[in-house]
Protein backbone atom coordinates (compact mmCIF):
# COMPACT_ATOMS: atom_id res chain seq x y z
CA UNK A 1 0.00 0.00 0.00
CA UNK A 2 1.12 3.53 -0.87
CA UNK A 3 2.03 6.16 1.99
CA UNK A 4 2.01 9.92 1.65
CA UNK A 5 5.04 9.55 4.00
CA UNK A 6 7.63 9.46 0.99
CA UNK A 7 10.59 9.96 3.47
CA UNK A 8 9.87 7.20 5.57
CA UNK A 9 12.76 7.49 8.10
CA UNK A 10 11.84 10.66 9.15
CA UNK A 11 8.07 9.85 9.64
CA UNK A 12 8.36 9.72 13.08
CA UNK A 13 9.53 12.77 14.05
CA UNK A 14 6.95 14.33 11.35
CA UNK A 15 4.21 12.43 13.55
CA UNK A 16 6.41 14.16 16.66
CA UNK A 17 5.84 17.24 15.12
CA UNK A 18 2.26 17.09 14.40
CA UNK A 19 1.11 16.32 18.12
CA UNK A 20 3.04 19.19 19.35
CA UNK A 21 1.26 21.40 16.40
CA UNK A 22 -2.38 19.69 17.73
CA UNK A 23 -1.76 19.73 21.33
CA UNK A 24 -4.37 21.60 23.69
CA UNK A 25 -2.12 21.46 26.23
CA UNK A 26 1.28 22.99 26.31
CA UNK A 27 3.70 20.03 25.49
CA UNK A 28 7.54 20.55 24.98
CA UNK A 29 9.56 18.07 23.03
CA UNK A 30 13.12 16.32 24.39
CA UNK A 31 15.70 18.11 22.10
CA UNK A 32 17.08 15.26 20.00
CA UNK A 33 15.14 12.50 20.84
CA UNK A 34 11.92 11.40 19.88
CA UNK A 35 10.60 12.06 23.44
CA UNK A 36 7.25 15.07 25.02
CA UNK A 37 7.13 16.22 28.59
CA UNK A 38 4.17 17.63 30.41
CA UNK A 39 4.84 19.87 33.15
CA UNK A 40 1.47 20.20 34.64
CA UNK A 41 0.45 17.20 36.81
CA UNK A 42 1.14 19.52 39.88
CA UNK A 43 0.05 17.06 42.46
CA UNK A 44 2.08 14.50 41.59
CA UNK A 45 5.14 13.11 44.27
CA UNK A 46 5.57 10.46 41.51
CA UNK A 47 6.12 10.42 38.14
CA UNK A 48 5.13 8.38 35.05
CA UNK A 49 7.27 8.00 32.18
CA UNK A 50 5.37 5.58 29.31
CA UNK A 51 6.98 4.66 25.98
CA UNK A 52 7.24 1.69 23.34
CA UNK A 53 7.93 2.15 18.98
CA UNK A 54 6.49 4.41 16.69
CA UNK A 55 3.48 2.70 14.43
CA UNK A 56 1.05 2.64 17.35
CA UNK A 57 -0.73 6.20 17.89
CA UNK A 58 -2.53 7.99 19.33
CA UNK A 59 0.41 5.68 21.30
CA UNK A 60 2.98 6.33 22.94
CA UNK A 61 3.36 10.05 22.20
CA UNK A 62 0.23 10.60 22.67
CA UNK A 63 -0.82 9.58 26.01
CA UNK A 64 0.94 12.55 27.67
CA UNK A 65 -1.08 15.08 29.54
CA UNK A 66 -3.04 16.58 32.10
CA UNK A 67 -4.19 13.33 34.15
CA UNK A 68 -2.07 10.64 31.68
CA UNK A 69 1.83 10.09 31.66
CA UNK A 70 4.25 13.05 32.73
CA UNK A 71 6.45 11.96 29.81
CA UNK A 72 6.65 9.27 26.98
CA UNK A 73 9.51 8.41 24.55
CA UNK A 74 8.90 7.06 21.40
CA UNK A 75 11.08 3.87 19.61
CA UNK A 76 11.56 3.81 15.30
CA UNK A 77 8.37 2.06 13.82
CA UNK A 78 7.76 -1.16 15.84
CA UNK A 79 10.79 -0.79 17.91
CA UNK A 80 11.83 -0.39 21.35
CA UNK A 81 13.10 3.24 22.44
CA UNK A 82 16.51 3.40 23.05
CA UNK A 83 18.05 3.59 26.77
CA UNK A 84 19.68 7.01 25.70
CA UNK A 85 16.43 8.22 24.89
CA UNK A 86 14.87 7.22 27.95
CA UNK A 87 17.57 8.62 29.91
CA UNK A 88 17.36 11.69 28.00
CA UNK A 89 13.37 12.08 28.87
CA UNK A 90 13.88 11.58 32.44
CA UNK A 91 16.77 13.99 32.75
CA UNK A 92 14.39 16.72 31.09
CA UNK A 93 11.70 15.82 33.32
CA UNK A 94 13.85 16.63 36.63
CA UNK A 95 13.40 15.55 40.29
CA UNK A 96 11.06 13.58 41.67
CA UNK A 97 10.14 11.43 44.69
CA UNK A 98 9.78 8.27 42.68
CA UNK A 99 9.54 7.34 39.01
CA UNK A 100 7.32 4.76 37.82
CA UNK A 101 8.19 3.15 33.48
CA UNK A 102 4.72 2.13 32.23
CA UNK A 103 5.25 -0.01 28.38
CA UNK A 104 4.51 -3.36 27.04
CA UNK A 105 5.67 -6.62 27.92
CA UNK A 106 7.75 -6.60 24.06
CA UNK A 107 11.52 -8.01 24.62
CA UNK A 108 13.17 -5.02 23.16
CA UNK A 109 10.86 -2.61 25.82
CA UNK A 110 11.90 -4.68 28.50
CA UNK A 111 15.50 -4.59 28.06
CA UNK A 112 15.93 -1.16 27.48
CA UNK A 113 13.65 0.36 30.12
CA UNK A 114 15.51 -2.21 32.22
CA UNK A 115 18.98 -0.42 31.42
CA UNK A 116 17.25 2.27 32.25
CA UNK A 117 15.75 1.98 35.42
CA UNK A 118 18.99 0.05 36.85
CA UNK A 119 21.03 3.27 35.86
CA UNK A 120 18.73 5.43 37.49
CA UNK A 121 18.52 3.00 40.21
CA UNK A 122 22.51 2.90 40.59
CA UNK A 123 22.35 6.90 40.87
CA UNK A 124 19.91 6.61 44.11
CA UNK A 125 16.40 7.04 42.54
CA UNK A 126 13.57 5.17 43.70
CA UNK A 127 12.29 3.22 40.14
CA UNK A 128 9.36 1.08 39.26
CA UNK A 129 8.41 -0.73 36.17
CA UNK A 130 4.84 -1.79 34.84
CA UNK A 131 4.87 -4.13 32.30
CA UNK A 132 1.00 -3.80 30.33
CA UNK A 133 0.05 -7.68 30.03
CA UNK A 134 -3.58 -7.90 28.96
CA UNK A 135 -3.07 -9.66 25.51
CA UNK A 136 -4.59 -13.50 26.19
CA UNK A 137 -3.83 -14.92 23.18
CA UNK A 138 -0.08 -14.17 23.73
CA UNK A 139 0.41 -16.73 26.88
CA UNK A 140 -1.78 -19.36 28.64
CA UNK A 141 -3.52 -18.51 31.69
CA UNK A 142 -1.12 -19.73 34.43
CA UNK A 143 1.80 -17.08 32.89
CA UNK A 144 -0.30 -14.24 32.49
CA UNK A 145 3.39 -12.37 33.20
CA UNK A 146 4.39 -13.58 29.72
CA UNK A 147 1.63 -11.95 27.81
CA UNK A 148 2.20 -9.06 25.64
CA UNK A 149 0.88 -5.32 26.24
CA UNK A 150 -2.04 -3.88 23.44
CA UNK A 151 -5.00 -1.67 23.82
CA UNK A 152 -5.32 -2.79 27.54
CA UNK A 153 -1.97 -0.21 27.89
CA UNK A 154 -4.34 2.78 28.13
CA UNK A 155 -6.50 1.40 31.25
CA UNK A 156 -3.48 0.53 33.23
CA UNK A 157 -1.62 4.05 32.31
CA UNK A 158 -4.81 6.28 32.77
CA UNK A 159 -5.55 4.43 36.21
CA UNK A 160 -1.58 4.65 37.51
CA UNK A 161 -1.82 8.48 36.57
CA UNK A 162 -4.88 8.82 38.41
CA UNK A 163 -3.40 7.52 41.44
CA UNK A 164 -0.86 9.68 40.95
CA UNK A 165 -2.61 13.10 40.52
CA UNK A 166 -4.28 12.10 43.87
CA UNK A 167 -0.82 12.70 45.64
CA UNK A 168 -0.29 9.08 46.77
CA UNK A 169 3.09 7.63 47.61
CA UNK A 170 5.10 5.73 45.15
CA UNK A 171 4.77 2.37 46.56
CA UNK A 172 0.52 3.26 46.58
CA UNK A 173 0.74 4.34 42.95
CA UNK A 174 2.77 1.20 41.77
CA UNK A 175 0.02 -1.03 43.65
CA UNK A 176 -3.09 0.27 42.08
CA UNK A 177 -1.54 0.67 38.24
CA UNK A 178 -0.49 -3.19 38.69
CA UNK A 179 -3.78 -3.96 40.25
CA UNK A 180 -5.13 -2.54 36.85
CA UNK A 181 -2.31 -4.69 34.67
CA UNK A 182 -3.67 -7.92 36.89
CA UNK A 183 -6.91 -7.38 35.63
CA UNK A 184 -6.98 -5.95 32.43
CA UNK A 185 -7.36 -8.30 29.16
CA UNK A 186 -7.95 -8.30 25.19
CA UNK A 187 -7.88 -10.07 22.44
CA UNK A 188 -7.64 -9.11 18.42
CA UNK A 189 -8.36 -10.06 15.63
CA UNK A 190 -7.40 -9.26 12.02
CA UNK A 191 -8.22 -9.52 7.98
CA UNK A 192 -4.83 -7.96 7.21
CA UNK A 193 -1.39 -7.37 7.83
CA UNK A 194 0.14 -4.13 8.15
CA UNK A 195 1.90 -2.74 5.61
CA UNK A 196 5.58 -2.02 6.19
CA UNK A 197 6.00 1.70 5.83
CA UNK A 198 9.53 1.07 4.02
CA UNK A 199 8.35 -1.01 1.10
CA UNK A 200 4.75 -0.95 1.48
CA UNK A 201 4.35 -4.93 1.46
CA UNK A 202 2.80 -6.76 4.23
CA UNK A 203 4.57 -7.71 7.14
CA UNK A 204 3.20 -11.18 6.64
CA UNK A 205 1.31 -13.26 4.22
CA UNK A 206 -2.45 -13.87 5.27
CA UNK A 207 -4.10 -16.26 2.64
CA UNK A 208 -7.72 -14.76 1.36
CA UNK A 209 -10.30 -16.39 3.49
CA UNK A 210 -8.52 -16.67 6.74
CA UNK A 211 -8.59 -14.56 9.69
CA UNK A 212 -5.46 -13.93 12.17
CA UNK A 213 -5.97 -14.60 15.64
CA UNK A 214 -3.96 -12.68 18.54
CA UNK A 215 -1.68 -10.55 16.80
CA UNK A 216 0.99 -8.35 18.26
CA UNK A 217 1.14 -4.50 18.00
CA UNK A 218 4.59 -4.84 16.44
CA UNK A 219 3.24 -6.38 12.81
CA UNK A 220 4.13 -9.98 14.18
CA UNK A 221 1.96 -12.89 12.64
CA UNK A 222 -1.06 -13.89 15.34
CA UNK A 223 -0.61 -16.69 17.68
CA UNK A 224 -3.38 -18.93 15.66
CA UNK A 225 -5.03 -18.10 11.90
CA UNK A 226 -9.13 -19.51 11.45
CA UNK A 227 -11.27 -19.93 8.44
CA UNK A 228 -12.88 -15.73 7.93
CA UNK A 229 -16.43 -15.45 9.58
CA UNK A 230 -18.24 -12.20 9.97
CA UNK A 231 -18.50 -10.17 13.12
CA UNK A 232 -22.23 -11.70 14.52
CA UNK A 233 -20.44 -15.08 15.06
CA UNK A 234 -16.77 -13.81 15.47
CA UNK A 235 -17.56 -11.32 18.62
CA UNK A 236 -19.74 -13.25 20.87
CA UNK A 237 -16.50 -16.26 20.26
CA UNK A 238 -14.20 -13.21 21.32
CA UNK A 239 -16.24 -12.28 24.28
CA UNK A 240 -16.18 -15.78 25.36
CA UNK A 241 -12.47 -16.30 24.89
CA UNK A 242 -12.10 -13.42 27.24
CA UNK A 243 -14.47 -14.80 29.84
CA UNK A 244 -13.45 -18.51 30.40
CA UNK A 245 -9.44 -16.78 30.42
CA UNK A 246 -10.92 -14.66 33.89
CA UNK A 247 -12.19 -18.00 35.05
CA UNK A 248 -9.35 -19.77 34.48
CA UNK A 249 -7.81 -16.72 36.50
CA UNK A 250 -10.20 -16.81 38.79
CA UNK A 251 -11.07 -12.99 38.32
CA UNK A 252 -13.88 -11.81 39.71
CA UNK A 253 -15.98 -10.24 36.53
CA UNK A 254 -19.40 -8.64 36.97
CA UNK A 255 -19.15 -5.13 36.05
CA UNK A 256 -16.37 -3.97 33.82
CA UNK A 257 -14.96 -1.28 31.27
CA UNK A 258 -15.19 -2.13 27.78
CA UNK A 259 -12.40 -1.06 25.43
CA UNK A 260 -13.08 -1.77 21.21
CA UNK A 261 -9.99 -0.65 19.39
CA UNK A 262 -9.41 -0.56 15.83
CA UNK A 263 -5.91 -1.44 14.82
CA UNK A 264 -5.08 1.26 12.07
CA UNK A 265 -7.19 0.33 8.80
CA UNK A 266 -10.46 -0.84 10.15
CA UNK A 267 -13.24 1.65 9.07
CA UNK A 268 -15.57 3.46 11.20
CA UNK A 269 -18.67 1.64 10.16
CA UNK A 270 -17.05 -2.02 11.07
CA UNK A 271 -15.97 -0.62 14.34
CA UNK A 272 -19.15 0.66 15.44
CA UNK A 273 -21.12 -2.51 14.14
CA UNK A 274 -18.51 -4.57 16.09
CA UNK A 275 -19.24 -2.32 19.31
CA UNK A 276 -23.19 -2.77 19.39
CA UNK A 277 -21.86 -6.60 18.86
CA UNK A 278 -19.90 -6.39 22.20
CA UNK A 279 -22.19 -5.10 23.96
CA UNK A 280 -24.86 -7.17 23.02
CA UNK A 281 -22.19 -10.12 23.96
CA UNK A 282 -21.26 -9.08 27.17
CA UNK A 283 -25.39 -8.27 27.84
CA UNK A 284 -26.64 -11.66 27.01
CA UNK A 285 -23.97 -13.48 29.32
CA UNK A 286 -25.15 -10.99 32.09
CA UNK A 287 -21.94 -9.13 32.80
CA UNK A 288 -22.90 -5.30 33.43
CA UNK A 289 -21.00 -2.80 31.49
CA UNK A 290 -20.33 0.70 33.37
CA UNK A 291 -17.55 1.99 30.54
CA UNK A 292 -18.22 1.68 27.06
CA UNK A 293 -15.69 2.89 24.46
CA UNK A 294 -14.90 2.37 20.72
CA UNK A 295 -11.66 3.82 18.98
CA UNK A 296 -8.33 4.27 17.36
CA UNK A 297 -6.50 4.06 20.59
CA UNK A 298 -3.52 1.27 20.04
CA UNK A 299 -2.93 0.93 16.27
CA UNK A 300 -0.49 -1.15 13.85
CA UNK A 301 0.35 1.41 11.37
CA UNK A 302 -2.72 0.21 8.80
CA UNK A 303 -3.30 -3.09 10.13
CA UNK A 304 -7.39 -4.32 9.09
CA UNK A 305 -7.88 -5.39 12.18
CA UNK A 306 -9.90 -4.66 15.64
CA UNK A 307 -8.93 -5.72 19.41
CA UNK A 308 -11.38 -6.01 22.53
CA UNK A 309 -10.82 -5.05 26.18
CA UNK A 310 -12.09 -5.60 29.29
CA UNK A 311 -11.01 -4.05 32.74
CA UNK A 312 -13.39 -5.40 35.87
CA UNK A 313 -14.42 -2.51 38.00
CA UNK A 314 -14.99 -2.45 41.78
CA UNK A 315 -15.15 1.44 43.86
CA UNK A 316 -11.05 1.63 44.33
CA UNK A 317 -10.50 0.87 39.77
CA UNK A 318 -13.70 2.46 39.20
CA UNK A 319 -12.92 6.13 40.65
CA UNK A 320 -9.26 6.16 39.16
CA UNK A 321 -11.09 5.12 35.38
CA UNK A 322 -13.39 7.92 36.10
CA UNK A 323 -10.73 10.70 36.89
CA UNK A 324 -10.68 13.63 34.25
CA UNK A 325 -7.73 13.18 31.80
CA UNK A 326 -6.84 15.07 28.65
CA UNK A 327 -4.50 13.71 25.59
CA UNK A 328 -4.27 12.71 22.48
CA UNK A 329 -4.62 8.76 23.37
CA UNK A 330 -7.11 9.20 25.90
CA UNK A 331 -9.40 12.02 26.84
CA UNK A 332 -12.50 11.62 29.87
CA UNK A 333 -14.18 15.12 30.99
CA UNK A 334 -14.21 15.67 34.65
Amino acid sequence: MRKFLVTPDKAVEAALAGILATSRVPLERVEGHFGLIYRGNANRRVRLVVGGGSGHEPLFLGAVGPGMADAAVAGAVFAAPNPMSIQATVEALGETEGLIYLYGNYSGDVLNFDFAAEELESAGAKVAQIRVHDDIASAPADRTAARRGTAGDIYVFKCTAAAADRGLPFEEVVRLGEKVNAKVRSIGVALGAASSIETGEPMFDLPLGSLEIGMGLHGEMGVSRADFEGAESLVPKMIDLLLADYQATQTSLNRVAVMVNALGGTTILELLAVAGLVRRALEERGIQIGRFEAGEFATSLDMAGFSVTLLPLDAEIESLLDAPCDSLCYTRAG
